[in-house]
Order: structure tokens, then sequence, then C-alpha cells
């Protein structure tokens, strides 16, 4: 019979079940034997015949065994936490991408490593293998039924954007198998690439709304239009850092950052006040530039010294509000220029003092690291 809990399970059918999944993810259903698994469990045949008829009937408990532990991990993972049903979405490729951890066995599908031998062969295992991956895919449905309302978009189901995201995740698992020994960061760099085809198929379409109004108030920007290459400079930077969307998270790094000046002043020259991004990964940090390494800080600040290196910089005048489409419009100019950019942290380098400058003179730097 199926398993269908774990807690009904004889512990040795369990060791049984979890030696299989071991095993099969790491050579395969085809070249697993029953001697393998007996031994890998620490039990007899007669104590597998006991549970099982043959291989197949242990693969098909296998995969009831897998489902029951995976679902179980997903279910109660904080990515259901989010409001918003596109970051719910994003966090889940997020944690899948975070659940890369080990050797290829150790984080590798046992569905998706059985359907590719025996889809042919074995058609009960296929089928198994089968309600497994749409079964996990149907769980990501109602999240992208959500978001295809909130954001206003169609064109296609989410069950078959559900199952887009399994081919890619599955495909990245067939990749790392096929490049070993750096599989795991193949693996990484395709799940990433998803995060970002979603984030953009979902915001696409309110940022056509966005480059309309981009277009009717861009001649208001006080923004210089051609990348000026500098370099900038060895730093040793105190900050604070938040990981998630900037419009949220920014002005809270800022306003926790503002409370511990005065700490951070008391042994500390503080020489200039300015954010690190990344967009891709949601990383914003809110710090100053010190004159040397920090003698002592608060525990919630971290320190890292930057080594600097080239920027295309674009010079804004006017107020920090005008800082996310005008950010947005310099990324544009250097995506249409073609500059050869360096995987680093984009900058934000406040010039002036909100403190004593008129709003509508306030100097920010915006900046894009180039080779």
């Amino acid at each position: 019979m199926p398993v269908n809990s774990l807690q009904t399970q004889h512990e040795s059918k369990t060791r049984l079940l979890d030696a299989t999944l071991r095993i099969i993810r790491a050579k395969g259903y085809s070249a697993t034997r029953i001697e393998d698994v007996c031994e890998a469990a620490g039990l007899t045949k007669g104590s597998f015949f006991h549970h099982f008829n043959s291989k197949e009937d242990l693969a098909l408990a296998a995969a009831d065994h897998w489902n029951a532990i995976t679902g179980g991990l997903f279910a109660s993972a904080q990515f259901h936490s989010y409001d918003d049903p596109l970051e719910r979405l994003l966090a889940y490729v997020d944690f899948r991408k975070a659940l890369l951890q080990g050797k290829l066995p150790e984080f590798t599908c046992l569905v998706g490593t059985m359907v590719q031998e025996v889809y042919e062969t074995h058609p009960p295992i296929r089928e198994a293998c089968e309600n497994s991956i749409s079964g996990h895919a149907a769980t990501l449905e109602p999240d992208i039924a959500e978001a295809m309302q909130k954001y206003g978009v169609s064109g296609f189901t989410p069950r078959s954007l559900a199952l887009y995201t399994q081919a890619v995740i599955q495909g990245a698992f067939i990749l790392a198998k096929a490049k070993d020994t750096e599989g795991s960061q193949i693996a990484a760099d395709c799940i990433d690439h998803l995060h970002r085809y979603l984030e953009i198929l979902f915001t696409s379409t309110a940022q056509k709304e966005t480059n309309i109004m981009t277009v009717v108030r861009e001649q208001t920007f006080n923004l210089t239009r051609t990348p000026e290459i500098v370099q900038w400079p060895e730093t040793h930077y105190v900050f604070l850092e938040k990981t998630g969307p900037f419009p949220v998270n920014a002005p809270l790094a800022w306003n926790e950052l503002h409370k511990l000046i005065p700490e951070i002043e008391k042994q500390n020259t503080i020489v200039k006040y300015f954010s690190l991004y990344k967009v891709g990964p949601q990383i914003y940090r809110a710090g100053v530039s010190v004159a040397a390494k920090p003698a002592s800080l608060p525990a919630s600040l971290a320190y890292e010294k930057l080594h600097g290196g080239n920027y295309a910089k674009f010079t804004l005048t006017g107020p920090y509000s005008q800082l996310p489409e005008a950010g947005g419009l310099a990324f544009q100019i250097v995506s249409d220029s073609k500059l050869p950019m360096r995987d680093d942290y984009n900058i934000e380098n406040y010039v002036t003092d909100p403190r004593i400058t008129p709003e509508d003179k306030l100097i920010t730097e915006i900046m894009f690291p180039t080779k």
C-alpha cells in the first residue's frame, strides 16, 4: 500500500524508504538494487519483502514518502507569510534556491530523477512521478491566480505557469548533474533567471503605465542623460542591510540607521552617506562611509571595506521622491549604451545634506558598476 502518513509507518519500512531516497537520487532507479537499499538501511532482504513486493513497489512507496516529506517542508515554509501574491511566488523561488545545499543527491529531486528513466518502461512509476510534480505545482496556482488578477496579467493559465516553474527547476537539476563540480551554482543561476522572469512577467503591465508617466515627467527630471565614468575609491562602509521590496525596506533601513548615527559618531568620523543595492535579490544597504576601519559599532550594524572601481555616474538634482523613476531611466540609458557591467552593488551617493539643503537643490549621484 502507498505510504500516506509518516506516523503510521513501521520503523523498518521508514528506514528502507529513507535509504531509497538517498540511493535513487545518487544512482538513479535502474542502477539501484534491492541489496543496496537493504545495506544502506541496515536491514535484511526478509525485512524488505515483508514490506514490499518488488523494486517497483518500493519506488511507488518512495514517491509517496517523498511527497510526505517535501509537502510538509513547503507547507511550513516562510514564503506563505507574505501578503502580496507576487512576493509569495518570488519568495517560493528563493526558497527553492536556498535548498541547493550539500552534494547533488542531497538537493536534486527523487521523482524528477526517476521519471527520466522509467517514463516508458514503468507506467505506474511515471504516473506517480507526474502526480508528485503536478501536485506540487498545483500548490502555486492560487498565488499565481491572485497575482494575475492584482497585476492585470493575462494570456496564460495559472496551471501552465505553475508547471513552467517546475520545468525550470527540474531542468536546473539536470544541468547540475551534467556540470557536476559546478552543479549547485549552475542550478542557482537557473533559479535566479526564473525569479527575474516572474518579476518581469508580472510587473511589465504595471511598468507600461509607469513608463507612460515617466515619458510625461521625464522633462521635469534634472538628471544628466550621459553617463560619466568615475572611479569610486576604497571605502570603509558601515551599513544596515534589508532584503525585500525597496519601497518598503529603504525608508525602514534609513530610519533605523539615522537613530544610530550618534552612536557611530562617538568613535568614528562620518565622511559621506550612501546606499548600496542589488535589484535582482532585492538587497538594500543604508550606510555611511567612515574615515577609517570603525573602532566599535552598534550590534545591528555591519562593516565592509569596499574596494571601489569604475562606475557610470548620473547626477540627479531634485527631491529624493524622484529617485525611483530617475534610477530606472538611468538604468535604461546604461542598458541601451551597451556598457559592460560588473556584478556589484549599484550606488546612490547623497552629496548634499537634506537637513540644510532645499528639496529641489538636493544632489544625488546614481552609479552603476562598469568594467
